[in-house]
């Protein structure tokens, strides 16, 4: 499944989209950054968009933003939720 957009929101680095990526495109690309995946997401109760999206250590997601896959450091998500 290929999706529009990859948005990585933190309090510290710009923003990341990346058009018609795959999810092998952001692992290397949240490689690039730092982040190591952690595995895939196979929460039955989440969205369809959501099935085997890359998980990754020390960052929330992914979460559907209406037309893209997001991710958040723990910071953010913290200050967004209030």
């Amino acid at each position: 499944m290929k999706i529009r957009i990859y948005r990585q929101t933190e309090q510290d680095f710009d923003r990341i989209e990346i058009e018609g990526a795959t999810f092998e495109t952001i692992v290397n690309r949240a490689a690039v950054e730092g982040f190591q995946c952690s595995g895939y997401n196979s929460n039955p109760s989440q969205r369809l968009e959501l099935q085997g999206a890359p998980k990754f250590k020390g960052i929330c997601g992914p979460m559907w933003d209406g037309d893209a896959i997001r991710y958040e450091c723990s910071a953010t998500y913290a200050e967004l939720s209030a």
